[in-house]
């Protein structure tokens, strides 16, 4: 997974803009969730698997954090544009979308699918992006009004992304 980072925000003084991008590669933290081991984590497994969000009860979700602080925008500069990438190890026969949903309360490598009820999500996606039907390609979530709020001091939680299709794999790039 990584995080490209735009800003022509970033403050040199008073006066001075300069243009800033900034790519964080690997999550801080990642897992997914797993309705059929409902009180498993799977922080350590090499592999995010998302399952259709109607496919119940056998969906998945992937949960993906990216610590932004080596990025060194400071908080009057914000984003001007983000973007999230996952690598689509294998795709479905048939097209799917995903959706990215900002977290709004902490989780940990360890989220089981039992804890991922309990936490707080943004009140609907920041995106959905086909997915398509071919694999070994790259997905990527315009993210921007999440991460420029990130930088501007807002808790950063992540997302959940959660597959509106056919069952599927995004592998983690470490």
């Amino acid at each position: 997974a990584s995080l490209n980072v735009s800003s022509w925000h970033l403050w040199a003084g008073s006066q001075t803009l300069t243009k800033g991008t900034c790519t964080v590669t690997g999550a801080l933290i990642d897992t997914y969730v797993d309705q059929n081991s409902a009180a498993t984590g799977f922080g350590t497994s090499a592999v995010l698997t998302l399952t259709p969000s109607g496919d119940s009860p056998k969906e998945r979700w992937v949960f993906v954090k990216f610590d932004l602080t080596s990025c060194n925008i400071p908080v009057t500069g914000g984003a001007d544009s983000a973007t999230m990438s996952l690598y689509l190890s294998k795709a479905p026969t048939t097209n799917f979308n995903y959706d990215a949903t900002r977290v709004t309360s902490t989780w940990a490598d360890t989220l089981t699918w039992n804890q991922a009820q309990a936490l707080t999500y943004a009140a609907s996606p920041t995106t959905s992006v086909a997915g398509g039907t071919t694999s070994g390609v790259r997905i990527s979530f315009p993210v921007t009004v999440d991460v420029d709020s990130f930088i501007k001091g807002g808790p950063n939680f992540g997302w959940r992304i959660s597959d509106t299709g056919s069952g599927q794999n995004a592998n983690k790039d470490r």
